[in-house]
Parts: C-alpha cells; sequence; structure tokens
C-alpha cells in the first residue's frame, strides 16, 4: 500500500466516508447473521434493530469492505455507499 492509499484511508476514516448498509428489515436470522459476523454484544441487538434497513456502520471503504463480503456471505442484503455529509 502506497503511502498516498494510506492517507487517503486515514481521511476517509476520520471523515467516516462510507457506510455500510443492510437492505434487510430486521428479522431473528438477520440479526443473528450480523452478530455472528460483527461481533455485535447482546445489549446492541435492539438498537442495531431500530436501525434497520439502514446504516450499520461508518467508516473508511478499505475497512467496510470486508465486513460487507462477510455479511453477504452470511446471506445478508448489504451495500457500500458514500456517506451524505
Amino acid at each position: 500500500m502506497s503511502t498516498a492509499e494510506r492517507e487517503r484511508n486515514q481521511q476517509e476514516r476520520a471523515r467516516q466516508a462510507w457506510e455500510l448498509v443492510v437492505l434487510e428489515a430486521p428479522n431473528p436470522e438477520i440479526l443473528r447473521a450480523i452478530r455472528k459476523t460483527l461481533r455485535v454484544k447482546r445489549f446492541e441487538l435492539p438498537a442495531l434493530a431500530a436501525s434497520l434497513p439502514g446504516c450499520i456502520r461508518r467508516g473508511a471503504r478499505v475497512d467496510l469492505a470486508p465486513l460487507e463480503a462477510a455479511l453477504r456471505e452470511a446471506g445478508v442484503r448489504c451495500e457500500l455507499k458514500r456517506s451524505a455529509a
């Protein structure tokens, strides 16, 4: 990874330039897959469920892309989007 790429990734992290968006409504299977994949704690599940469908994480694309791939592999419909802010 070049210095320019590292700097761009750091800027994206600071600005939270990307969003990981789950396109599914909350149901037990989806919540289970998200919890297992993203290592969400049980007490965080009600807030997570209330945010679905919607953004569950913000940050740099380089950090969110592996999470998106893991969620898709677990059967969760999701996508990465540029943040509006």
